[in-house]
């Protein structure tokens, strides 16, 4: 009897582990925002995963998809109005902050990525929703910021070199008004060295490092190039 048992189990380990050999793995459940919009902005990528040259990579973080209602509350808690504003994302990937700022109706849609690869995607997201944004490929540390009003949208694209020439670019652009929303600010402490841009906080629930912080320019810019002056906040 013992060894009618073992026999049966034996056959039904055995077929359990052919079927987890020969079935195609189930694929990645998708989005409730790209089934919604059908678009491809899921997934998470590392930098090893992102084909990038190694100098580039060693400043680089892994791409996420930004939550969906995040930029709004962010917006609000600037208390600006969208229409008078240009809307930049550094590190774009596959472009989901583009749309969602689309759907605020900012005045331009600016994305840089340094991955064609994604910039491709980004592209082919927003051209299949009609949204009419500038995607550029390259690097975010030589992007030139437009004299004009600007939000600049982060989420924790770069390691702290990259963010100080970012800001060293902001502060060259002088915008007459400049917001900044920085999602998982790993490296916020730069920006509040900068001299020019003053921390307003975050929109309630959504403080620490995983969360959002917004900055606004003060109008007076400092000299000097910012320096990291403690851990990331």
């Amino acid at each position: 009897m013992a060894h009618a048992v073992f026999l049966i189990l034996a056959v039904i380990a055995t077929w359990t582990l052919w079927r987890g050999f020969v079935r195609p793995a189930m694929p990645p459940a998708r989005s409730a925002f790209d089934t919604r919009h059908d678009v491809d902005t899921d997934g998470e990528i590392f930098v090893g995963q992102l084909g990038m040259p190694a100098d580039i990579a060693a400043q680089a973080e892994r791409y996420m998809p930004t939550e969906e209602g995040l930029l709004e509350v962010a917006v609000a808690f600037a208390g600006i109005e969208p229409t008078r504003f240009s809307f930049v994302d550094l590190g774009c990937g596959k472009g989901r902050p583009l749309i969602l700022a689309a759907q605020l109706r900012f005045r331009r849609l600016i994305g840089v990525e340094i991955v064609p690869a994604l910039a491709d995607i980004a592209r082919a997201n927003l051209a299949r929703l009609g949204v009419a944004a500038e995607v550029h490929t390259g690097d975010a540390a030589r992007f030139v910021f437009p004299p004009e009003p600007v939000v600049l949208f982060l989420f924790n694209p770069f390691k702290a070199a990259t963010i100080g020439a970012v800001i060293e670019a902001l502060r060259a652009a002088r915008s007459p008004e400049l917001v900044v929303i920085y999602h998982a600010p790993e490296h916020g402490k730069l920006l509040d060295a900068s001299g020019f841009l003053t921390r307003l906080g975050s929109p309630r629930g959504w403080g620490g490092r995983r969360g959002v912080a917004v900055w606004r320019g003060t109008g007076k810019l400092a000299s000097g190039v910012a320096r990291d002056t403690g851990p990331p906040c």
